[in-house]
Formats: C-alpha cells, structure tokens, sequence
C-alpha cells in the first residue's frame, strides 16, 4: 500500500513538472508582443497578435531546445512561419533586451542575412505572434518567436519593411509677452513721450 502511493506521489510529480514545461507562459509572451508592436508602430505597420495555436508550437520547440546544446532553427525551409531565437539570462528585462538586440538590424541593409530578425519582426504581412519559452537552468532561458503569414520572403522586402516613419516636431508654445514703451516702443508710444516732453517743458516756462 505504501509503494502504491509514492508511485501515485511520483506519478503527479511528473505531471505537474511536464504541465510546467508545456505551458505557455502569457505574461512573458504579453512583453515580448508588447515590444515588438512598439517597434512596428515606429514603422507604420499593423500590429501583432497573439496565436495561442501558433504558441503551443513554439512552447514545445522552445522546450526541445532548452534541453540541446544548440540553439537551431527547427526548419529554415518551412513555408508556414518565419521563426526568431533568443537566449536570455533569467533576470529583469531579459525579454526586452533580445526585442530591442533584434530592432538594432534596423542598420543594417534589410536584405542582410544579420538583420533577418528585425526584418521578421517589421514584416507587414505577418498578422500573427506565436511565443514559448523555457528554462535552460537556473540563471539561463530560451524563447522562440514566429509570425504569420512569414515574411522575409524574397522580391518583398521593399513593400513589407518600410522606413521608420519621421518623428513629428512638436510645435513650442510661443510665450506672448506684453508689450509696453520701455520693451517694445511703436510709434504710439513715441507720439505719448513726445507730448509729454512738450507738456513738461511749457510747464516749466
């Protein structure tokens, strides 16, 4: 009977560490969707949206690679989604850092092989956002993005990664000052000190 309930102990255990493992977690995808919707509004794009169908995917892939050696691509000729990757140090704003790491391909050329991830990221036709994410260790994760339709497509850069749109100026509130003779004279204020010159000086006599 006593064996029978460690089994039963053991058996739950592994469940609720596997339930773990396979669940999306929406907090972090909320921040990472957050960031990279903050960056295609610079550009003049749609937002993102978040596909829990398209995130179980990558919940399981990001598991898979918590547990490689390597950080690959699951399929660099898929036709269904364009994939990012990011390793991360399990601490404050890990998540935000791997976004803002992926916009700085906005310098490169956009046909770059380097700048593929800004570039997926920016992508206009791309209406969806999987995300999963995992723990390599205790210090260390690793999160798996993917858009769709998938963009980096060959002959479409040009329509689909437009410039960053030019910041408008604001305009300055000009201050009014008031005027009056000492700061600003015009000529009714001449006309007025001349009278009264003439007065003071009639005066006098």
């Amino acid at each position: 009977m006593r064996l029978i309930r460690i089994i039963v102990i053991v058996f739950l255990v592994a469940i609720s560490e596997f339930d773990r493992n396979f669940a999306i977690n929406y907090d972090n995808a909320g921040i990472v969707l957050r960031e990279i919707n903050k960056r295609r509004n610079r550009h003049g794009v749609p937002k993102l949206k978040l596909d829990n169908v398209l995130s179980n995917e990558c919940q399981s892939y990001a598991w898979k690679l918590s547990k490689s050696a390597t950080l690959n691509y699951s399929d660099p000729t898929n036709k269904d989604y364009t994939e990012s990757i990011c390793k991360f140090e399990v601490k404050r704003g890990a998540l935000s850092r791997c976004v803002k790491n992926w916009y700085r391909g906005r310098k490169l050329d956009i046909l770059d092989p380097k700048a593929k991830d800004f570039t997926a990221m920016i992508w206009r036709s791309s209406v969806s956002l999987g995300y999963g994410d995992a723990n390599i260790n205790s210090l260390q994760g690793v999160f798996v993005v993917r858009y769709t339709p998938p963009g980096n497509v060959k002959g479409l850069y040009k329509d689909n990664v437009p410039p960053r749109k030019r910041k408008q100026k604001k305009k300055k509130k000009q201050n009014k000052r008031k005027e009056d003779c000492a700061s600003r004279p015009d000529n009714r204020c001449v006309f007025l000190l001349s009278i009264l010159f003439l007065v003071s000086t009639n005066w006098q006599n």
